[in-house]
This record gives C-alpha cells, sequence and structure tokens, in this order.
C-alpha cells in the first residue's frame, strides 16, 4: 500500500503545484495588461499588493507617536494604537535600533520576518529529507516564497501581523513537539498581540492538556499586564488609549464599506457586507442606510459566532488533533469583523501540518488511505488562499469581491475539516476504521483500529 500512498501524494502535489502556479502566472499579466498595456485600473486592482502610497505605512504611520514613547503623550495624544499593549514593543524595537529613518525601521522588520519565513521553509524540507519527495517539496516551498501573496501584504504594508505569525509558527513547532507549556507560552503571546488567536486555547482542551491551558491564560493576561506597567505610570492610560484606538479602528474598517479594501478582506462579515450593499444598490439606499444596516447585522453577526463557536467546540473534541488545528486557524482569520489578506499567513501553519505530518508521514507510507480528491479538494483550496485574486475579480473595474471568495473558500475548508478525519502518527492516533486498506500483504500486521 505504501506505492499507492506515494502516487496519492505526488499526484496531489502535482495539482497543487499546478493551480498555484496557474493562478499565480494569470494574476501577474493581469496587472501588466492592466498598467503598462490596457487603461490602467484604479486602486488596488492595478497591483499584486497595494497602492504605492500605502508601502510600509502599517508600520512607519507610528513613527512620530513613538518619539513619545515613555511620556504620557503617548497614551493622550492623538492617533491611538489600534493594537494590544503588546505590540507596541515590536514597533519600538525598531524605531530604536533605526531612529533615523521610518523606511529603515520598517523595511528592518520585513526583512526579519521574511528572513524568517525563509528559514521555516528550510526547516520544513530538512524534515522531510528522508522522503523520495523531498526534492519536490522543496520545490514547492521555494515556489510558494516566490508566490507568497500574504507575505508580499503583509511585507508592503509591513504589518505587526508578520511578528504574531512568527510566534504562532513557534508555537506549532512546540504543540507537535508536545512541548505544552513552551507552545502555550508563545500561542499565549500571540493571543496578546492579537486578541483573535484567544481560539487557540481550543488546542490544549483538545488534548485535555489543562496545565497548557492555564499557562495559555496567564501567559495573555501576564503579557498585556507587564506591557501596560512598562509603558505608562498607570495602566489604566494605555487600557483606555487601546480601547478608543480599537473602537476607532471598527468605525474605520468594520462598521463602514469601502468598495477598494472589501476586495482584500477575507472576514466572513465581508460577504455580509457585500451583500447588503448590493441589496441597497438595487433598491436605491444611500450610504447612510447602508452603514446602519452594517451595524445593525454586525451585532447578530458577533452572536451568530459565539454560538457557532460552541457548536463546533463540541464537535471537534472527539475529531483529529490535526482538523482541530486548521478549525482553529481558520476561525481565527475568519470570525472578526474584518481580516486582511496578510492575515492568510496564519493558513501556512496548517497547510505545513497537513503536507508533512499527514501526506508524508502517514497516507505516503501507505498507514492512512485519503482519497486522491480530498487531497486536490483541499490543496487547491489552499493555492485560492496563498495567490491574489483581486487582480481579475473586479467589477466595473472599482469594487472587487476576491476577499469574499476566499472566505467561502476558507468557509468550505471548514467544512471539510468537520467532515473528514485526517488522524496523524505525529500526535500519537490510531487510523480510524474507515481510513484502514481493505487488503495487505499479511493480515496479522494490520495496523490497531479504534476510534478517537
Amino acid at each position: 500500500m505504501a506505492g499507492l500512498g506515494r502516487q496519492l501524494v505526488f499526484r496531489g502535489l502535482f495539482w497543487y503545484v499546478t493551480v498555484l502556479t496557474g493562478l499565480a502566472i494569470v494574476a501577474y499579466l493581469l496587472v501588466y495588461w492592466h498598467t503598462q498595456i490596457d487603461k490602467p485600473w484604479p486602486f488596488p486592482f492595478n497591483s499584486i499588493v497595494f497602492a504605492p502610497s500605502l508601502r510600509l505605512s502599517d508600520f512607519t504611520e507610528f513613527y512620530h507617536k513613538f518619539q513619545l514613547f515613555g511620556t504620557p503623550r503617548f497614551w493622550n495624544g492623538h492617533h491611538d494604537m489600534n493594537y494590544p499593549a503588546p505590540d507596541a514593543y515590536v514597533y519600538l524595537l525598531y524605531f530604536r535600533l533605526f531612529p533615523q529613518s521610518a523606511v529603515a525601521a520598517a523595511l528592518a522588520f520585513d526583512t526579519t520576518i521574511v528572513g524568517i519565513a525563509i528559514l521555516a521553509a528550510g526547516l520544513l524540507v530538512w524534515s522531510v529529507r528522508r522522503h523520495q519527495l523531498a526534492a519536490p517539496v522543496a520545490a514547492i516551498l521555494g515556489l510558494m516564497l516566490l508566490t507568497s501573496y500574504p507575505l508580499m501584504f503583509m511585507a508592503d504594508r509591513a504589518n505587526v501581523e508578520g511578528a504574531a505569525w512568527v510566534m504562532a509558527v513557534v508555537g506549532a513547532w512546540a504543540f507537535v513537539k508536545n512541548y505544552g507549556r513552551i507552545a502555550a507560552i508563545f500561542f499565549g503571546c500571540v493571543a496578546a498581540m492579537k486578541l483573535a488567536p484567544l481560539i487557540l486555547i481550543v488546542l490544549f482542551l483538545r488534548r485535555r492538556d489543562w496545565r497548557g491551558a492555564w499557562t495559555f491564560l496567564v501567559a495573555f493576561f501576564v503579557i498585556n499586564f507587564v506591557a501596560m506597567w512598562f509603558a505608562a505610570p498607570h495602566i489604566a492610560q494605555p487600557l483606555h488609549a487601546i480601547g478608543r484606538g480599537i473602537a476607532q479602528f471598527q468605525k474605520t474598517y468594520v462598521l463602514t464599506f469601502s468598495p477598494d479594501g472589501i476586495g482584500v478582506d477575507h472576514s466572513l462579515f465581508s460577504v455580509v457586507k457585500q451583500v447588503l450593499a448590493w441589496g441597497g444598490y438595487v433598491n436605491g439606499a444611500g450610504l447612510g442606510s447602508l452603514l446602519t444596516m452594517i451595524g445593525m447585522w454586525y451585532h447578530v453577526y458577533a452572536m451568530a459566532w459565539l454560538m457557532a463557536m460552541a457548536m463546533m467546540v463540541w464537535h471537534f473534541r472527539r475529531m483529529p488533533i490535526l482538523n482541530c488545528v486548521f478549525a482553529v486557524f481558520i476561525v481565527q482569520v475568519l470570525a472578526p469583523g474584518v481580516s486582511f489578506d496578510y492575515t492568510l499567513l496564519y493558513m501556512y501553519i496548517p497547510w505545513a501540518m497537513f503536507v508533512i505530518f499527514f501526506l508524508l508521514e502517514d497516507v505516503y507510507s501507505g498507514r492512512v488511505h485519503f482519497q486522491l480528491w480530498k487531497i486536490v479538494t483541499m490543496l487547491v483550496a489552499f493555492a485560492i488562499l496563498f495567490t491574489p485574486q483581486q487582480c481579475y475579480m473586479v467589477l466595473n473595474g472599482r469594487i472587487g469581491f476576491a476577499g469574499q471568495f476566499k472566505a467561502l473558500t476558507l468557509l468550505f475548508l471548514l467544512w471539510f475539516v468537520a467532515r473528514y478525519a485526517m488522524p496523524c502518527r505525529v500526535f500519537g492516533e490510531t487510523p480510524l476504521a474507515a481510513e484502514i486498506p481493505t487488503t495487505f500483504a499479511n493480515p496479522e500486521e494490520q495496523p490497531q483500529t479504534g476510534t478517537l
């Protein structure tokens, strides 16, 4: 059965590379056509990433503010940070290293994150060196770095999400190695920086790792407390300022409708906003009416997600751990009111686990039989998430719906992993009876059956 497993993995990766490359090439050719040959398209559809005027802006916009760090004016001045307090120390580090140039600080930040991404890719190649498919996997990882739309988007804006992603990568490595407390500390740090990753605690609950769950919560609260303690004489100052910043962020990005920005927003709420916008367009409603409807439906959306997450925790409590990893990272990037495309960096974590620890360890060896159409379906979904579609998913040359296409892709992927189990040897799981090959050369050597 090992031969069949090798064939399944090879064919699945072949289709993945084909679709990934094809989608990327189409996007690049369209950008070239509409910027160099045909009538130029408006921002943001005339670029793989964003407008030149916004390049590095998620980092450089805080340069002057951080000249006041450590003084009361930092928290009482204008332009409040819309990130939790721990993020401030990422900016502070680079602005202190490069005090004379905001651009140099942003470029140094980008260099760090991209360098770590390359290092992580190299470690993945090293981890599969014993397989015959090691060389193709190395080529795939190299291709992914060249076509990685989420990484390009993050680097183009120099968004602090890149630093949180690095923490998540280290936490995922520790989780796989069963270093529960180390994983909990790093995942707790990610949650402290971005809040949405609080869903990662489900991974420890699924493993019944109560120490890990408590360590996660302690790390989350302690990191936030220490960050605010050292940032201002009184914790109330940063707490109020961050609250104002988050409220302003909601008003500016969540409870509004931007014909440009929605094309790079893969939050499920962006689908709701598109439906409301087109419903209003058909009925002739104005912008004020649309914003009122968005505000009303956002509360419904938030309540629906709370109920949905409770049901998912109940459903995934007996699913394999890899399925839970998929679920928590998908919810992390799909559930927030706004989720721009650099957050798709997090989806490289379940992708790597799926390829390295499931396909190359269990399917490749014949230990688990996973049908080809399932492999191709999952990898094609990843190819959609990792490549730019906003270049050709444009209506009337203005409003894009690539973000909503990615949101529905994420929703489909969530349903898929809720439906089909992926037990992994690396997590000490036994294959389900339905996934054990029916024929064996030696019946006495059949793997142990059972349920999770």
